[in-house]
C-alpha cells in the first residue's frame, strides 16, 4: 500500500515537473524575443515602462495575501479522507474570497492611477498615455479573480497541476506569438498590452471545464465550519507577511530603479532579472510540483522519514543551485549582449552580484517548500516584516550612493537576515531538532560554489562575445562545475540515493509507457 502511494506521488510529481519545464521554456524564450522586438522597433523606454507596470501590479497582488496557498493546504486532509462535501465547502469559501480580492485589487489599483507618473524618473515616451496603459495592465491582473481562477486550487491540491499547465502553455504561446505579430506589423503598444487579457480569460475557461470534468462531484456550495475558518485565518495571519515580503523583494527593486534612475536602467535591470527569474522559474517548477506531494507525505509518514526526504532534496538543491549560479554569472552578459546589444550590459561585476543574489535566494527553496507543505506560517510571522523593512530602507539609502548595485546588495542583505531565522523555524516546528547542521552545509556549499565558479569563469573569460562564444561557454558550464561537484560528492550516501533513484525511475517510466499511461 505504501509503495503504491509512493509511486503515485512520484508519478504526479514527475508529470508536474515535465509540463512545468515545458512551460518554463516557453516562458523564457518568447519573452526574450518579445523584449528584443520592443527595444529595436519601438524603443528601450517602452521596455522599461512594461517592466515597471508589471512590478507595480505585483505589488497589488498583495491583496491575495496567500489565500490560495492557505486554502490549498486545508484541502490536503479532505482529499486524503475522500471527504467531497468538505471540499465543496472549501471551494465555495475560496470563490467568495477571490471575488472580494479582485474587487479590492481593482479599487486600490484605480486609486493609484494619479501616482503613476511619479514612479518614472525622466521623460515618458511621447506617444504613450501612462494612465491608459497602466489601466490595461490592471485589468489583466484582476480578471482571474472574477472568473474561475479559484478552481485551479483543486488541481494543485490533487497533485495534478500538470493538467492546467498544459493548457496554460498552449495559450501562452498563442498570446505571445500574436503579441509579436502586432509589434512587427503595427507597432502598437496598446494593442500589444491588451492581447494577454483574452489569454487570461481563455485560461480561466479551460481550467473551469477541466476541473468540472475531472472532479464532477466537487462544486462550490455550503459553508465551512468555524474550526476550518479559524485554521485558515491563522494560516493567513502567518502568510500575509511572507507574501508581502516576497512582493517587496521582487517588485520594489524595479520601482526604486525607475523612480531614482529612470526607464533605461529599469529596462537594463529588467533584462538581467528576466534571466534571473527564468532560471528561478525552472527551479520553482520542481518545488511547486512537489509541494502537494510533500504535504501529503508530512500528514501520512513519520518524522524520521520526512527528515530524511528533506536532507536528500537539500543535497540535490545545493548542487543544482550552485551549478545554476555559476551558469548565470558566466553566461548572462553574453546572452544579453547578443539579444539586446552591449549597451544593455552592466558588466561582469553586476552579473556576479546578481549571481550572489540568485544563490542566496534559491538556496532556501527546500526549507520554504517544506514549510509551506507543513503549513508553518504563523510561527515566524514577524520574520517577513523585519526583512521587508531591511530591504526597503537599505534600497533607498544605497541607491543614492552606489546606484543600481545598491538595489541588488540591499536584497542580498535582507535575505541573509532571513535565512537563519527561516531554518530555525522549520527545524523547531517540524523536525524538532537543531538547524545548525543545515546552515553549515549551506555555507560550505557556498564556498564550493565560489571556488568552482571562479575556475569556470576564468575558462570562459577570454572567449569571443558571439554566438560561438556562447556555445563554448555553455559547454564549459555544463562540464566543469558538475565534474567539480561530482568529485566532492560522489561517495556521499545522498549522491548514491539519487543515482539509484534516477536508474529506478527510468525503469518506472518505461513501464508507464508500456501501460499507455
Amino acid at each position: 500500500m505504501n509503495g503504491s502511494k509512493s509511486n503515485s506521488r512520484v508519478k504526479n510529481t514527475t508529470r508536474n515537473i515535465a509540463w512545468g519545464f515545458l512551460n518554463g521554456v516557453v516562458s523564457v524564450l518568447l519573452p526574450f524575443v518579445t523584449r528584443a522586438i520592443i527595444m529595436y522597433l519601438i524603443g528601450v523606454d517602452y521596455l522599461g515602462i512594461g517592466t515597471l507596470f508589471t512590478s507595480v501590479l505585483q505589488f497589488l497582488s498583495l491583496a491575495e495575501l496567500g489565500v490560495g496557498t492557505a486554502i490549498t493546504y486545508t484541502m490536503y486532509r479532505p482529499i486524503a479522507e475522500n471527504n467531497t462535501a468538505e471540499l465543496c465547502r472549501i471551494l465555495n469559501y475560496i470563490r467568495k474570497l477571490y471575488r472580494c480580492i479582485g474587487l479590492a485589487m481593482f479599487v486600490i489599483g484605480t486609486a493609484l492611477l494619479p501616482a503613476v507618473p511619479y514612479l518614472i524618473h525622466g521623460v515618458v515616451p511621447a506617444y504613450i498615455n501612462v494612465y491608459v496603459l497602466y489601466f490595461i495592465y490592471l485589468i489583466n491582473s484582476v480578471i482571474s479573480y472574477f472568473f474561475a481562477g479559484y478552481r485551479e486550487s483543486l488541481l494543485v491540491a490533487h497533485q495534478r497541476r500538470d493538467v492546467s499547465v498544459k493548457w496554460a502553455t498552449v495559450i501562452s504561446i498563442l498570446v505571445q506569438v500574436i503579441q509579436i505579430l502586432i509589434l512587427v506589423v503595427c507597432r502598437n503598444f496598446y494593442v500589444y498590452a491588451i492581447v494577454p487579457i483574452s489569454g487570461t480569460i481563455a485560461t480561466n475557461i479551460v481550467n473551469a471545464l477541466i476541473t468540472r470534468k475531472m472532479y464532477p462531484g466537487i462544486r462550490p456550495h455550503g459553508q465551512i465550519g468555524d474550526e476550518v475558518r479559524q485554521e485558515i485565518k491563522k494560516k493567513l495571519g502567518g502568510l500575509i507577511g511572507t507574501k508581502l515580503s516576497a512582493v517587496v523583494h521582487h517588485s520594489s527593486d524595479t520601482m526604486v530603479i525607475s523612480a531614482f534612475l529612470g526607464l533605461v536602467q529599469t529596462a537594463q535591470y529588467g533584462n538581467y532579472y528576466l534571466v534571473f527569474y527564468s532560471v528561478c522559474g525552472f527551479i520553482a517548477t520542481l518545488y511547486t510540483s512537489m509541494t502537494a506531494s510533500i504535504g501529503d507525505k508530512i500528514i501520512k509518514d513519520s518524522l524520521d522519514e520526512n527528515y530524511l526526504l528533506f536532507k536528500r532534496i537539500s543535497f540535490a538543491n545545493n548542487w543544482l543551485v550552485g551549478w545554476c549560479t555559476i551558469c548565470f554569472i558566466c553566461l548572462v552578459e553574453n546572452v544579453i549582449s547578443l539579444a539586446y546589444g552591449t549597451d544593455m550590459c552592466l558588466g561582469i561585476g553586476f552579473a556576479s552580484l546578481m549571481g550572489v543574489y540568485f544563490y542566496v535566494y534559491q538556496i532556501q527553496k527546500v526549507v520554504l517548500t517544506f514549510k509551506d507543505a507543513a503549513g508553518i506560517w504563523y510561527s515566524d510571522r514577524y520574520r517577513p516584516y523585519v526583512i521587508m523593512i531591511v530591504n526597503l530602507v537599505s534600497n533607498i539609502i544605497l541607491v543614492n550612493f552606489i546606484g543600481i548595485y545598491g538595489i541588488v546588495l540591499s536584497t542580498i542583505l535582507s535575505l541573509l537576515v532571513s535565512m537563519p531565522w527561516l531554518n530555525w523555524t522549520l527545524y523547531k516546528k517540524l523536525f524538532l531538532r537543531s538547524s545548525i547542521e543545515n546552515m553549515f552545509l549551506i555555507f560550505l556549499n557556498g564556498i564550493l560554489t565560489a571556488v568552482f565558479g571562479a575556475l569556470t569563469l576564468a575558462l570562459c573569460f577570454r572567449l569571443r562575445n558571439d554566438i560561438w562564444g556562447l556555445v563554448e561557454r555553455i559547454g564549459i558550464c555544463l562540464v566543469v562545475p558538475n565534474l567539480c561537484y561530482f568529485a566532492i560528492y560522489r561517495k556521499t550516501p545522498h549522491f548514491q540515493y539519487w543515482k539509484d533513484f534516477v536508474l529506478r525511475h527510468l525503469k518506472i517510466t518505461e513501464k508507464w509507457k508500456k501501460e499507455g499511461k
